[in-house]
Protein backbone atom coordinates (compact mmCIF):
# COMPACT_ATOMS: atom_id res chain seq x y z
CA UNK A 1 0.00 0.00 0.00
CA UNK A 2 2.87 2.36 0.76
CA UNK A 3 4.06 2.09 -2.85
CA UNK A 4 0.59 2.87 -4.19
CA UNK A 5 0.22 5.95 -1.94
CA UNK A 6 3.61 7.34 -2.98
CA UNK A 7 2.80 6.63 -6.62
CA UNK A 8 -0.37 8.69 -6.38
CA UNK A 9 1.52 11.61 -4.86
CA UNK A 10 4.17 11.44 -7.57
CA UNK A 11 1.56 11.09 -10.32
CA UNK A 12 3.24 8.00 -11.80
CA UNK A 13 1.55 4.84 -13.01
CA UNK A 14 3.21 1.54 -12.02
CA UNK A 15 4.52 1.12 -15.59
CA UNK A 16 6.00 4.63 -15.57
CA UNK A 17 7.71 3.88 -12.28
CA UNK A 18 9.24 0.74 -13.82
CA UNK A 19 10.46 2.76 -16.81
CA UNK A 20 12.10 5.38 -14.59
CA UNK A 21 13.66 2.76 -12.32
CA UNK A 22 15.00 0.91 -15.33
CA UNK A 23 16.41 4.09 -16.85
CA UNK A 24 18.37 4.92 -13.71
CA UNK A 25 19.71 1.42 -13.25
CA UNK A 26 20.69 1.05 -16.92
CA UNK A 27 22.31 4.50 -16.87
CA UNK A 28 24.60 3.43 -14.04
CA UNK A 29 25.22 0.02 -15.66
CA UNK A 30 26.60 1.70 -18.75
CA UNK A 31 28.53 4.36 -16.88
CA UNK A 32 30.24 1.30 -15.36
CA UNK A 33 31.74 0.31 -18.69
CA UNK A 34 33.72 3.50 -19.15
CA UNK A 35 34.53 3.51 -15.45
CA UNK A 36 36.23 0.16 -16.10
CA UNK A 37 37.97 1.52 -19.21
CA UNK A 38 39.25 4.58 -17.34
CA UNK A 39 40.50 2.57 -14.37
CA UNK A 40 42.31 0.05 -16.57
CA UNK A 41 43.95 2.78 -18.68
CA UNK A 42 45.24 4.60 -15.60
CA UNK A 43 46.66 1.37 -14.19
CA UNK A 44 48.89 1.11 -17.26
CA UNK A 45 48.31 -2.61 -17.92
CA UNK A 46 50.00 -4.17 -20.96
CA UNK A 47 46.76 -5.15 -22.73
CA UNK A 48 43.96 -2.80 -21.55
CA UNK A 49 41.52 -4.02 -24.24
CA UNK A 50 41.96 -7.60 -23.07
CA UNK A 51 41.63 -6.63 -19.38
CA UNK A 52 38.34 -4.80 -20.02
CA UNK A 53 37.08 -7.84 -21.91
CA UNK A 54 37.98 -10.18 -19.04
CA UNK A 55 36.19 -7.95 -16.50
CA UNK A 56 33.11 -7.83 -18.73
CA UNK A 57 33.21 -11.62 -19.01
CA UNK A 58 33.34 -11.92 -15.21
CA UNK A 59 30.14 -9.86 -14.99
CA UNK A 60 28.43 -11.98 -17.66
CA UNK A 61 29.48 -15.25 -16.03
CA UNK A 62 27.38 -14.24 -13.00
CA UNK A 63 24.33 -14.45 -15.29
CA UNK A 64 25.29 -17.90 -16.52
CA UNK A 65 26.10 -19.37 -13.10
CA UNK A 66 23.08 -17.97 -11.23
CA UNK A 67 20.49 -18.41 -13.97
CA UNK A 68 18.98 -21.61 -12.44
CA UNK A 69 18.10 -19.70 -9.23
CA UNK A 70 17.20 -16.13 -10.11
CA UNK A 71 14.11 -16.98 -12.16
CA UNK A 72 12.62 -18.83 -9.22
CA UNK A 73 13.63 -15.95 -6.93
CA UNK A 74 11.80 -13.47 -9.18
CA UNK A 75 8.65 -15.61 -9.32
CA UNK A 76 8.70 -16.35 -5.56
CA UNK A 77 8.99 -12.69 -4.49
CA UNK A 78 7.22 -9.46 -5.38
CA UNK A 79 8.84 -8.10 -8.55
CA UNK A 80 9.18 -4.64 -6.98
CA UNK A 81 11.26 -6.16 -4.18
CA UNK A 82 13.37 -8.05 -6.72
CA UNK A 83 14.24 -4.76 -8.43
CA UNK A 84 15.16 -3.27 -5.05
CA UNK A 85 17.47 -6.18 -4.12
CA UNK A 86 19.18 -6.05 -7.51
CA UNK A 87 19.91 -2.34 -7.22
CA UNK A 88 21.16 -2.80 -3.65
CA UNK A 89 23.71 -5.40 -4.80
CA UNK A 90 24.86 -3.14 -7.66
CA UNK A 91 25.31 -0.23 -5.24
CA UNK A 92 27.27 -2.47 -2.86
CA UNK A 93 29.64 -3.50 -5.65
CA UNK A 94 30.34 0.12 -6.58
CA UNK A 95 30.79 1.07 -2.90
CA UNK A 96 33.56 -1.52 -2.55
CA UNK A 97 35.56 0.34 -5.20
CA UNK A 98 35.87 3.21 -2.71
CA UNK A 99 37.68 0.86 -0.32
CA UNK A 100 40.24 -0.33 -2.86
CA UNK A 101 38.72 -3.76 -3.51
CA UNK A 102 39.75 -5.35 -6.81
CA UNK A 103 37.62 -4.11 -9.75
CA UNK A 104 37.10 -7.72 -10.86
CA UNK A 105 35.44 -8.58 -7.53
CA UNK A 106 33.47 -5.32 -7.43
CA UNK A 107 32.07 -5.67 -10.92
CA UNK A 108 31.34 -9.36 -10.36
CA UNK A 109 29.09 -8.24 -7.45
CA UNK A 110 27.52 -5.63 -9.75
CA UNK A 111 26.93 -8.50 -12.18
CA UNK A 112 25.17 -10.51 -9.49
CA UNK A 113 22.93 -7.50 -8.84
CA UNK A 114 22.15 -7.28 -12.55
CA UNK A 115 21.31 -11.00 -12.61
CA UNK A 116 18.84 -10.57 -9.74
CA UNK A 117 17.38 -7.38 -11.23
CA UNK A 118 16.75 -8.56 -14.79
CA UNK A 119 13.94 -11.14 -14.27
CA UNK A 120 12.07 -8.63 -12.15
CA UNK A 121 12.42 -5.91 -14.79
CA UNK A 122 10.85 -7.94 -17.58
CA UNK A 123 8.66 -10.21 -15.49
CA UNK A 124 6.74 -7.29 -14.01
CA UNK A 125 5.70 -6.08 -17.48
CA UNK A 126 3.43 -9.06 -18.03
CA UNK A 127 1.80 -8.32 -14.64
CA UNK A 128 1.12 -4.70 -15.59
CA UNK A 129 -0.34 -5.42 -19.07
CA UNK A 130 -3.32 -7.47 -20.21
CA UNK A 131 -2.64 -8.33 -23.89
CA UNK A 132 0.08 -8.56 -26.54
CA UNK A 133 -0.52 -5.03 -27.82
CA UNK A 134 -0.04 -3.49 -24.36
CA UNK A 135 2.95 -5.73 -23.70
CA UNK A 136 4.57 -4.71 -27.00
CA UNK A 137 4.12 -1.03 -26.12
CA UNK A 138 5.44 -1.61 -22.61
CA UNK A 139 8.49 -3.36 -24.03
CA UNK A 140 9.04 -0.49 -26.43
CA UNK A 141 8.93 1.98 -23.52
CA UNK A 142 11.32 -0.08 -21.38
CA UNK A 143 13.70 -0.79 -24.25
CA UNK A 144 13.54 2.84 -25.36
CA UNK A 145 14.34 4.09 -21.84
CA UNK A 146 17.04 1.45 -21.51
CA UNK A 147 18.77 2.42 -24.72
CA UNK A 148 18.45 6.11 -23.92
CA UNK A 149 20.06 5.26 -20.57
CA UNK A 150 22.81 3.44 -22.44
CA UNK A 151 23.35 6.56 -24.51
CA UNK A 152 23.36 8.91 -21.52
CA UNK A 153 25.40 6.53 -19.34
CA UNK A 154 27.93 5.98 -22.11
CA UNK A 155 28.42 9.72 -22.64
CA UNK A 156 28.53 10.48 -18.89
CA UNK A 157 30.90 7.57 -18.31
CA UNK A 158 33.24 8.74 -21.04
CA UNK A 159 33.33 12.29 -19.68
CA UNK A 160 33.75 11.31 -16.03
CA UNK A 161 36.12 8.35 -16.42
CA UNK A 162 38.50 10.21 -18.75
CA UNK A 163 39.62 12.41 -15.85
CA UNK A 164 39.59 10.40 -12.62
CA UNK A 165 37.88 7.42 -11.03
CA UNK A 166 36.24 9.02 -7.98
CA UNK A 167 33.64 11.24 -9.73
CA UNK A 168 32.45 8.33 -11.88
CA UNK A 169 32.23 6.03 -8.84
CA UNK A 170 30.22 8.56 -6.81
CA UNK A 171 27.81 9.39 -9.64
CA UNK A 172 27.30 5.69 -10.38
CA UNK A 173 26.56 4.95 -6.72
CA UNK A 174 24.14 7.87 -6.44
CA UNK A 175 22.18 6.81 -9.52
CA UNK A 176 21.86 3.22 -8.26
CA UNK A 177 20.50 4.55 -4.97
CA UNK A 178 17.97 6.74 -6.82
CA UNK A 179 16.87 3.73 -8.86
CA UNK A 180 16.57 1.72 -5.66
CA UNK A 181 14.37 4.40 -4.05
CA UNK A 182 12.10 4.49 -7.13
CA UNK A 183 11.17 0.82 -6.61
CA UNK A 184 9.02 1.93 -3.65
CA UNK A 185 6.69 3.57 -6.18
CA UNK A 186 5.88 0.18 -7.73
CA UNK A 187 3.06 -1.82 -6.10
CA UNK A 188 4.47 -5.01 -4.57
CA UNK A 189 2.28 -7.85 -5.80
CA UNK A 190 2.87 -11.09 -3.95
CA UNK A 191 4.77 -13.81 -5.74
CA UNK A 192 4.36 -17.57 -5.51
CA UNK A 193 5.50 -18.38 -1.98
CA UNK A 194 5.26 -22.14 -2.58
CA UNK A 195 8.25 -22.12 -4.98
CA UNK A 196 11.26 -24.04 -3.62
CA UNK A 197 14.70 -23.03 -4.83
CA UNK A 198 16.14 -26.55 -4.84
CA UNK A 199 13.44 -28.00 -7.07
CA UNK A 200 13.36 -24.82 -9.18
CA UNK A 201 17.09 -25.08 -9.82
CA UNK A 202 16.69 -28.72 -10.82
CA UNK A 203 13.85 -27.80 -13.16
CA UNK A 204 15.77 -24.94 -14.80
CA UNK A 205 17.10 -27.05 -17.64
CA UNK A 206 13.67 -28.61 -18.08
CA UNK A 207 12.35 -25.05 -18.53
CA UNK A 208 15.15 -24.43 -21.03
CA UNK A 209 14.07 -27.50 -23.02
CA UNK A 210 10.41 -26.47 -22.83
CA UNK A 211 11.12 -23.04 -24.27
CA UNK A 212 13.39 -24.43 -27.00
CA UNK A 213 10.66 -26.88 -28.05
CA UNK A 214 8.34 -23.90 -28.58
CA UNK A 215 9.09 -22.50 -32.05
CA UNK A 216 8.32 -18.87 -31.13
CA UNK A 217 10.31 -19.00 -27.89
CA UNK A 218 13.26 -20.70 -29.59
CA UNK A 219 13.24 -18.11 -32.36
CA UNK A 220 13.26 -15.30 -29.79
CA UNK A 221 15.98 -16.81 -27.58
CA UNK A 222 18.38 -17.29 -30.47
CA UNK A 223 17.57 -13.89 -31.96
CA UNK A 224 17.99 -11.88 -28.76
CA UNK A 225 21.11 -13.87 -27.85
CA UNK A 226 22.75 -13.08 -31.18
CA UNK A 227 21.84 -9.38 -30.80
CA UNK A 228 23.44 -9.00 -27.37
CA UNK A 229 26.48 -11.04 -28.40
CA UNK A 230 27.06 -8.56 -31.21
CA UNK A 231 26.34 -5.50 -29.07
CA UNK A 232 28.73 -6.55 -26.29
CA UNK A 233 31.60 -7.37 -28.63
CA UNK A 234 31.12 -4.25 -30.75
CA UNK A 235 31.20 -1.99 -27.71
CA UNK A 236 34.60 -3.36 -26.69
CA UNK A 237 35.91 -3.66 -30.25
CA UNK A 238 35.07 -0.03 -31.00
CA UNK A 239 37.47 1.08 -28.25
CA UNK A 240 40.28 -0.48 -30.32
CA UNK A 241 38.72 0.27 -33.73
CA UNK A 242 38.24 4.04 -33.35
CA UNK A 243 41.97 4.89 -32.89
CA UNK A 244 42.94 2.69 -35.87
CA UNK A 245 40.32 3.85 -38.38
CA UNK A 246 39.53 7.38 -37.22
CA UNK A 247 42.47 8.31 -34.98
CA UNK A 248 40.17 8.98 -32.00
CA UNK A 249 41.83 8.05 -28.68
CA UNK A 250 40.03 10.25 -26.09
CA UNK A 251 37.62 8.25 -23.93
CA UNK A 252 34.99 10.99 -23.92
CA UNK A 253 34.97 11.24 -27.74
CA UNK A 254 34.83 7.46 -28.04
CA UNK A 255 31.85 7.35 -25.69
CA UNK A 256 29.97 9.91 -27.78
CA UNK A 257 30.49 7.90 -30.97
CA UNK A 258 29.56 4.58 -29.35
CA UNK A 259 26.47 6.27 -27.91
CA UNK A 260 25.20 6.98 -31.44
CA UNK A 261 24.23 3.31 -31.73
CA UNK A 262 22.13 3.64 -28.58
CA UNK A 263 20.46 6.71 -30.06
CA UNK A 264 19.43 4.57 -33.03
CA UNK A 265 17.76 2.05 -30.73
CA UNK A 266 15.89 4.90 -29.01
CA UNK A 267 14.50 5.83 -32.42
CA UNK A 268 13.58 2.21 -33.08
CA UNK A 269 11.44 2.07 -29.94
CA UNK A 270 9.15 4.70 -31.47
CA UNK A 271 8.72 3.08 -34.88
CA UNK A 272 8.80 -0.64 -34.00
CA UNK A 273 5.07 -0.98 -33.15
CA UNK A 274 4.27 0.51 -36.58
CA UNK A 275 6.74 -1.58 -38.60
CA UNK A 276 6.24 -4.84 -36.70
CA UNK A 277 2.58 -5.05 -35.60
CA UNK A 278 1.13 -7.56 -33.16
CA UNK A 279 0.49 -10.96 -34.70
CA UNK A 280 3.52 -10.54 -36.99
CA UNK A 281 6.34 -10.15 -34.48
CA UNK A 282 8.59 -12.47 -36.51
CA UNK A 283 8.94 -9.71 -39.11
CA UNK A 284 11.58 -8.12 -36.88
CA UNK A 285 13.92 -10.81 -38.22
CA UNK A 286 14.31 -8.95 -41.52
CA UNK A 287 15.79 -5.97 -39.68
CA UNK A 288 18.35 -8.35 -38.18
CA UNK A 289 19.57 -9.00 -41.72
CA UNK A 290 19.91 -5.24 -42.26
CA UNK A 291 21.84 -4.98 -38.99
CA UNK A 292 24.37 -7.60 -40.15
CA UNK A 293 24.93 -5.81 -43.45
CA UNK A 294 25.41 -2.45 -41.74
CA UNK A 295 27.94 -3.83 -39.25
CA UNK A 296 29.97 -5.30 -42.12
CA UNK A 297 30.00 -2.04 -44.05
CA UNK A 298 30.82 0.07 -40.99
CA UNK A 299 33.92 -1.99 -40.17
CA UNK A 300 35.79 -0.61 -43.19
CA UNK A 301 34.80 3.06 -43.06
CA UNK A 302 37.38 5.81 -42.49
CA UNK A 303 35.13 8.88 -42.53
CA UNK A 304 33.61 10.12 -39.27
CA UNK A 305 30.26 11.21 -40.72
CA UNK A 306 29.78 7.86 -42.46
CA UNK A 307 30.79 5.89 -39.37
CA UNK A 308 28.34 7.84 -37.20
CA UNK A 309 25.53 7.36 -39.75
CA UNK A 310 26.13 3.62 -40.00
CA UNK A 311 26.34 3.16 -36.22
CA UNK A 312 23.01 4.98 -35.92
CA UNK A 313 21.48 2.59 -38.46
CA UNK A 314 22.96 -0.40 -36.60
CA UNK A 315 21.03 0.82 -33.55
CA UNK A 316 17.79 1.38 -35.48
CA UNK A 317 17.84 -2.01 -37.21
CA UNK A 318 18.98 -3.76 -34.03
CA UNK A 319 16.17 -2.26 -31.98
CA UNK A 320 13.47 -3.23 -34.50
CA UNK A 321 14.98 -6.72 -34.45
CA UNK A 322 15.13 -6.96 -30.64
CA UNK A 323 11.89 -5.47 -29.29
CA UNK A 324 9.42 -7.82 -31.06
CA UNK A 325 11.54 -10.83 -30.10
CA UNK A 326 11.39 -9.87 -26.41
CA UNK A 327 7.61 -9.48 -26.65
CA UNK A 328 7.25 -12.85 -28.37
CA UNK A 329 9.30 -14.60 -25.69
CA UNK A 330 7.43 -13.01 -22.79
CA UNK A 331 4.08 -14.04 -24.28
CA UNK A 332 5.17 -17.65 -24.77
CA UNK A 333 7.01 -17.81 -21.44
CA UNK A 334 4.05 -16.48 -19.49
CA UNK A 335 1.91 -19.31 -20.90
CA UNK A 336 4.45 -22.07 -20.28
CA UNK A 337 7.12 -21.81 -17.56
CA UNK A 338 6.36 -18.42 -15.95
CA UNK A 339 7.70 -14.91 -16.63
CA UNK A 340 10.58 -14.93 -14.12
CA UNK A 341 11.87 -18.33 -15.22
CA UNK A 342 11.58 -17.29 -18.85
CA UNK A 343 13.78 -14.25 -18.34
CA UNK A 344 16.27 -16.34 -16.36
CA UNK A 345 16.50 -18.76 -19.29
CA UNK A 346 16.84 -15.80 -21.65
CA UNK A 347 19.67 -14.37 -19.53
CA UNK A 348 21.39 -17.76 -19.51
CA UNK A 349 21.20 -18.10 -23.29
CA UNK A 350 22.09 -14.49 -24.05
CA UNK A 351 25.04 -14.33 -21.70
CA UNK A 352 26.36 -17.78 -22.62
CA UNK A 353 26.41 -16.65 -26.23
CA UNK A 354 27.93 -13.29 -25.28
CA UNK A 355 30.74 -14.95 -23.30
CA UNK A 356 31.36 -17.19 -26.31
CA UNK A 357 31.43 -14.13 -28.59
CA UNK A 358 33.85 -12.28 -26.32
CA UNK A 359 36.04 -15.40 -26.21
CA UNK A 360 36.12 -15.47 -30.01
CA UNK A 361 37.02 -11.78 -30.06
CA UNK A 362 39.80 -12.32 -27.50
CA UNK A 363 41.15 -15.23 -29.54
CA UNK A 364 41.20 -13.06 -32.67
CA UNK A 365 43.06 -10.27 -30.87
CA UNK A 366 45.57 -12.73 -29.37
CA UNK A 367 46.19 -13.99 -32.90
CA UNK A 368 46.96 -10.36 -33.91
CA UNK A 369 44.08 -10.30 -36.37
CA UNK A 370 43.54 -6.67 -37.55
CA UNK A 371 40.68 -5.02 -35.69
CA UNK A 372 38.67 -4.48 -38.91
CA UNK A 373 38.68 -8.20 -39.61
CA UNK A 374 37.89 -8.99 -35.98
CA UNK A 375 34.71 -6.92 -36.33
CA UNK A 376 33.93 -8.70 -39.59
CA UNK A 377 34.43 -12.00 -37.78
CA UNK A 378 31.77 -11.08 -35.24
CA UNK A 379 29.54 -9.93 -38.10
CA UNK A 380 29.92 -13.38 -39.67
CA UNK A 381 28.94 -15.03 -36.36
CA UNK A 382 25.80 -12.85 -36.28
CA UNK A 383 25.07 -13.74 -39.90
CA UNK A 384 25.19 -17.46 -39.08
CA UNK A 385 22.59 -16.96 -36.34
CA UNK A 386 20.40 -14.93 -38.70
CA UNK A 387 20.76 -17.65 -41.35
CA UNK A 388 19.54 -20.23 -38.82
CA UNK A 389 16.54 -18.04 -37.94
CA UNK A 390 15.69 -17.97 -41.66
CA UNK A 391 15.09 -21.72 -41.47
CA UNK A 392 12.55 -21.16 -38.67
CA UNK A 393 10.36 -18.53 -40.35
CA UNK A 394 7.90 -21.07 -41.76
CA UNK A 395 7.22 -22.57 -38.33
CA UNK A 396 6.83 -19.11 -36.79
CA UNK A 397 4.28 -18.04 -39.39
CA UNK A 398 2.24 -21.20 -38.82
CA UNK A 399 2.40 -20.70 -35.04
CA UNK A 400 1.29 -17.06 -35.40
CA UNK A 401 -1.64 -18.05 -37.62
CA UNK A 402 -2.69 -20.74 -35.18
CA UNK A 403 -2.52 -18.25 -32.29
CA UNK A 404 -4.79 -15.83 -34.18
CA UNK A 405 -7.31 -18.61 -34.89
CA UNK A 406 -7.39 -19.59 -31.22
CA UNK A 407 -7.97 -15.95 -30.21
CA UNK A 408 -10.95 -15.75 -32.58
Amino acid sequence: MRGIEVKRKMGLTPLQAVVVTQFMSAFADNLNFFLIVGMVKRQGVANPDGMVTYIQMAVLLAYVVLAPLVGAFADKNAKAHVLLYGNALKAAGITLLLFGVSPVICFFLVGIGAVVYSPGKYGILSELTSNERELLRANAQVEGSTIFAILAGTVAGGLLASRSDLPAILVCLLVYLISLSMTFLIPARAGHADIRYGSAARSFFADLKTLFRNSRARFSLIGTGSFWLTAAVLRIALIAWLPVNLGITDTDQQSLIIGITALGVVASAVITPKLVPEGNLHRGYYYGIAMVATVMIASFTHMLWLTVSLLFLVGVFGGIFLIPLNTMLQEEGKRSVGPGKTIAVQNFVENSLTVAGLSIYLALTEMKVPINWSVVGIGIVLFLFIAFLATQIGQIRRAAAESIREAE
